[in-house]
C-alpha cells in the first residue's frame, strides 16, 4: 500500500529544526505553529513574514540565511518538493542534502531540483539510509518553500507546472507512474537509483519507453549510461501537449547542469509534440547541460529544436547517430563534434529548413560536422543561421543526399547559410568538400556572401580551404577530453 508523509518545514536561522517521524505536522495552506507544539516539533526561528503572502507565495523564505532540516524515517521513498521563485526573482532552485552539521558541501549532496521559473513541485529520491534531509537554496536564487511531502516507494514523477493553473495552485500537474507502461515505469525507477549511485550503466531491451506528458525526465549524476538493445528497436519518447511547446519546458531527457560523463548508445529519443498542429513547435528530444556527453548510434526524433547543447564550453560527441527536424534541430553553444552522422530534415508545410543555430561564445570551437550526410523532405535548407554570441559552425565533407527529395541550398534569403541573423551577425560559417550522393565533389568554388542582422553587414566567404579545413580535428574541438569507443576519459580517469 502506498503510504504519503507530510513533514513539517520551518525556517532555519540557527539551530537544528527537526521533525518527528512520518507525522502530518504543517504545509502552507495552515498556520505557523506557535512556541513548542505537543507533537515535540521544535525550531530555532521562524520567518515573520510566512506563511502570509508578503513575497507572492505562502511559505518559508530560503535564502542566503535561511534553510531547512528535518527528519524522516528510515524507508526508501521519494521527497517532493514544492517551491516557487520570490517576487521579483524570475528562477528558483533547491539542492537537498544529508545534514551532518556545519555548511553544506559537494560529498553531502543527494540532487538538485530542476530550475523553474513558476511555483511547482519537483522530486528527489531518498534511500532508507538518509534520514537527516537538508534543504537550501541552490547558487544565488531566493525560493519561497510551500510544502515537503514524502511518499514511501517511489510512486510520483514530477511534470512541468500547468502555465494556466501554476501560478493559482501553487503545484505542478503530477503524473503517477503506475498509470504508465511497464516499461516506462521501470526506466523511471532505474534512472532514479542511477541518480543516487552515479557511474551506473541502465540496459533497455527493445520496446517503447513511453513517458506519455513526462517532461524533463533528468539524468543527474556523473558517469550515467543508457544503453538500447538496437537504434530502431529502443525508443524513449515522449508526447507533451503542443500549447507547452518550448525550449526549456518540453525535453524527453534533460542532463542536468554540470554532469559529466552521460553516455547514451543503441537508441531513439522521440519527443512526439504535435509539431504540424501550427506548424511550429519548440520540442526537445536532449537538452544537454553537462559535459563530456556522448551519443553512439542514437537516433533523435522531433521537428524544431530537437537537440540543445546547453553548457558554455561543454563538449559532447555524437558518432553514427541520426537527428532528424525542421527548425534549428541543432542548436546551442558548447564544442560539439558530430561524426559520421545523418541530418534529415523533415517536411514543412512552408519555409525553409535551418539544421543548426548556434550560439557559441568567443573562447569555443562552435559545432563541426565531419562526414555526415543530410538527406531532406523540405525542397529548401540552410545549414544554419546565428542565434547569439559568436556562432561558429563548420561542415567538412559533407554529403548532400537526395534519395528522400530534391533540395537545394540556395533561396531568397539563403545562400547556403540563412543570410539573416538572429540577434547577431555569425563568427565563423564554413563548409569544405561538400558532395552528391555518388561522392561526386560539388562544393562552390566560392561563396561569397553578406550576413545582415539590424543594419550591420558582415562579407565572408564560407567555402574554407583545404588547409583552413585541416585544423577542425576531434582534438581541435573536444581538446585533452579523449573518447574511445563509446566511452570516455578525463582528469576523474572514467
Amino acid at each position: 500500500m502506498k503510504k504519503t508523509y507530510l513533514l513539517l518545514v520551518s525556517l532555519m536561522v540557527w539551530g537544528q529544526v527537526m521533525a518527528g517521524e512520518n507525522d502530518l505536522l504543517w504545509d502552507y495552506t495552515e498556520a505557523a505553529p506557535a512556541g513548542s507544539p505537543d507533537n515535540g516539533l521544535l525550531f530555532g526561528g521562524f520567518v515573520n513574514d510566512a506563511p502570509g503572502e508578503k513575497n507572492g507565495l505562502k511559505g518559508i523564505k530560503l535564502n542566503s540565511s535561511g534553510w531547512c532540516c528535518f527528519t524522516k524515517a528510515p524507508v526508501a521513498g521519494v521527497l517532493k518538493l514544492t517551491f516557487g521563485p520570490r517576487s521579483g526573482i524570475n528562477r528558483a532552485s533547491l539542492q537537498v542534502h544529508t545534514w551532518t552539521g556545519g555548511q553544506p558541501r559537494e560529498e553531502t549532496r543527494i540532487g538538485t531540483t530542476c530550475e523553474i521559473r513558476k511555483p511547482g513541485t519537483q522530486c528527489i529520491p531518498l534511500t532508507a539510509e538518509q534520514n537527516n534531509i537538508f534543504i537550501t537554496r541552490l547558487l544565488n536564487m531566493e525560493a519561497v518553500l510551500q510544502r515537503i511531502e514524502f511518499v514511501e516507494g517511489e510512486e510520483y514523477v514530477p511534470v512541468p507546472c500547468d502555465e494556466s493553473k501554476g501560478e493559482e495552485q501553487g503545484f505542478i500537474q503530477e503524473v503517477n507512474i503506475d498509470s504508465l507502461s511497464d516499461n516506462a515505469r521501470f526506466f523511471l525507477r532505474a534512472l532514479a537509483q542511477a541518480n543516487i549511485k552515479g557511474d551506473t550503466t541502465i540496459y533497455l531491451p527493445n520496446g517503447v519507453y513511453d513517458l506519455d506528458a513526462l517532461t524533463l525526465t533528468a539524468i543527474e549524476a556523473n558517469g550515467i549510461r543508457i544503453v538500447g538493445e538496437s537504434m530502431e528497436g529502443t525508443i524513449i519518447r515522449n508526447a507533451p501537449d503542443y500549447m507547452l511547446e518550448s525550449i526549456s519546458k518540453t525535453a524527453t531527457l534533460r542532463i542536468a547542469n554540470d554532469v559529466e560523463g552521460t553516455v547514451l548508445e543503441n537508441l531513439t529519443i522521440q519527443n512526439a509534440l504535435d509539431y504540424y498542429k501550427n506548424n511550429n513547435g519548440r520540442a526537445v528530444c536532449l537538452w544537454d547541460q553537462g559535459t563530456k556527453t556522448i551519443c553512439r548510434n542514437v537516433r533523435l526524433l522531433s521537428h524544431q529544436d530537437t537537440y540543445y547543447s546547453d553548457c558554455p564550453n561543454g563538449l559532447h560527441y555524437f558518432e553514427n547517430c541520426e537527428i532528424h527536424g525542421t527548425v534549428d534541430y541543432i542548436c546551442g553553444d558548447g564544442n560539439v563534434y558530430f561524426n559520421h552522422c545523418l541530418l534529415y530534415c523533415e517536411r514543412r508545410n512552408k519555409g525553409a529548413d535551418p539544421i543548426t543555430a548556434n550560439k557559441s561564445s568567443e573562447s569555443e570551437v562552435g559545432y563541426v560536422f565531419e562526414s555526415c550526410t543530410i538527406k531532406s523532405e523540405c525542397p529548401i535548407v540552410s545549414l544554419g543561421r546565428s542565434w547569439r554570441n559568436a556562432p561558429k559552425c563548420v561542415f567538412l565533407r559533407t554529403t548532400l543526399d537526395d534519395s528522400a527529395g530534391a533540395f537545394t541550398l540556395e533561396d531568397k534569403g539563403i545562400g547556403r547559410w540563412t543570410l539573416q541573423g538572429m540577434t547577431v551577425l555569425p563568427a565563423c560559417f564554413g563548409e569544405y568538400m561538400t558532395m552528391d550522393k555518388n561522392g561526386k565533389d560539388i562544393t562552390p568554388k566560392a561563396n561569397e556572401v553578406v550576413f545582415t542582422y539590424r543594419g550591420q553587414e558582415k562579407k565572408m566567404n564560407t567555402i574554407l580551404t583545404k588547409k583552413q579545413a585541416k585544423i577542425y580535428t576531434m582534438e581541435y574541438v573536444l581538446g585533452e577530453w579523449k573518447v574511445e569507443s563509446g566511452k570516455w576519459k578525463g582528469e576523474s580517469g572514467k
